[in-house]
């Protein structure tokens, strides 16, 4: 089986150019990272009756995502290096809705539309209804985590790191607490200035990542509207940095780069 493997800042991806019979199967035993070729996760095409193309994404878990800003960018690479779609502006298809998705050959960016972001959060995301913009708190074994959740192509939690925090313990614990029944993306940020933060995102269904896109953004929301930053952001990531442009719709941009093709080998 003819694979490409990309990265966008350290988000890496199994990309291939057909419809497997069963990709739960598949993104669990190809991205793992000792007996496969290892990634966060696997993505591949098919024919959209509403876009141009559909993008599906399965986590390294197995778990379907509704969408991953970072794996787009690399998906939008990959359609154009392999001369799968024939145009730099397009209209992509995800179950979290359609993505407008430019590429600019001249900065080698990509620049993805995420759309508005949802505030108001219900059922099943949510134990308890989220009706407005809001902190909330939760008691996780005598530490109180404040947080805010909002919904921006998938759902995600940002938290603003303390001195004293332990990420690294509150990261899975917060993901999989019972106030979110499908789990959530955590983002722990810490505001550099106006103009920057750094953000590490836990991700339900792959854990830590180097990189994650729509975790960036939505952590750019969030600040925006509390005023600790600027409506174009740098995020600094682990493996690198993006930008986003905070408005009615929220605009990500960064790179994506092909790192490695081959030929899988599937022994099970």
């Amino acid at each position: 089986m003819k694979f490409q493997k990309y990265h966008g800042t350290g988000n890496d991806f199994i990309m291939i150019s057909f419809v497997p019979e069963n990709p739960e199967f598949l993104a669990k035993n190809i991205c793992d990272r000792h007996f496969g070729i290892g990634a966060d996760g696997l993505i591949y095409p098919s024919l959209s009756n509403v876009a141009d193309i559909k993008f599906n994404y399965y986590n390294s878990d197995g778990s379907i995502a509704p969408m991953c800003g970072n794996g787009m960018r690399c998906f939008v690479k990959y359609l154009i290096e392999n001369q799968m779609i024939d145009v730099n502006h397009f209209v992509v298809e995800t179950l979290a809705g359609l993505i407008e998705v430019d590429y600019d050959a001249k900065t080698d960016l990509v620049k993805i539309n995420l759309g508005r972001p949802e505030f108001e959060l219900d059922q099943p995301n949510v134990l308890t209804p989220i009706r407005d913009f809001s902190a909330y708190t939760l008691n996780m074994s005598g530490e109180f985590i404040e947080f805010y959740t909002i919904n921006l192509g998938t759902l995600h939690t940002i938290v603003y790191v303390s001195p004293t925090m332990n990420i690294l313990d509150i990261g899975p614990k917060l993901s999989m607490n019972p106030f979110f029944p499908k789990q959530t993306n955590v983002n722990f940020v810490e505001v550099l200035d106006q103009n920057s933060q750094k953000v590490t995102t836990f991700e339900r269904g792959a854990g830590w990542t180097l990189s994650c896109g729509t975790g960036t953004a939505a952590s750019a929301v969030v600040s925006f509207k509390l005023g600790k930053v600027k409506d174009v952001v740098r995020s600094i990531v682990s493996g690198g940095s993006l930008t986003i442009y905070v408005g009615k719709e929220i605009f990500l941009e960064g790179p994506a780069i092909k790192i490695a093709t081959g030929e899988y080998i599937n022994h099970e």
